[in-house]
């Protein structure tokens, strides 16, 4: 291989990563908007605005289940908000990569017959195709939310 070629085959991948990066930029641009939308409907606690970021069929997939389609995700939204009025919500990290956009997440609130407000912190992995979210995975440290609600961590009894 000559140097003329070398130097042309560098310049080509150089191009087609600034291009990649672009692109990625923009993606990102555009996940953060629907990570703003979902921050919004918190805020508001507006189960509603979740139609202009979740697709009609998309799934969520929770430590309590799955929740499949736009109305039972509004719906578990809805739930939520009315049993946690006081919810919100700090995004500490929010990576894109493809067509996923990781966020790792502090949420705070006092459920309806808590004495007192608590903490969680979790990690959610969307999955956006046509500008919106098709799938989401959900983890959460819920034993740290149940030992702040009260709960107390035993060990089983042995016979």
């Amino acid at each position: 291989m000559n140097c003329k070629n070398l130097f042309t085959g560098v310049v080509v991948l150089l191009l087609l990563t600034a291009f990649s990066f672009t692109s990625s930029a923009q993606d990102c641009k555009q996940y953060q908007a629907l990570i703003d939308k979902l921050d919004q409907a918190m805020s508001e606690k507006n189960a509603d605005l979740l139609a202009e970021v979740y697709h009609d069929n998309a799934v969520r997939h929770t430590q309590e289940g799955d929740e499949a389609g736009i109305a039972k995700i509004k719906e578990k939204a809805a739930g939520f908000y009315a049993n946690v009025p006081d919810a919100a919500g700090k995004n500490i990290d929010v990576i894109c990569a493809g067509d996923r956009v990781v966020v790792r997440w502090l949420g705070s609130g006092t459920p309806k017959g808590s004495p007192k407000k608590i903490e969680v912190t979790g990690i959610s992995i969307y999955k956006v195709e046509k500008g919106k979210i098709v799938e989401e995975w959900e983890e959460m440290n819920s034993l740290s939310l149940m030992m702040q609600m009260g709960y107390e961590l035993k060990a089983p009894a042995t016979n």
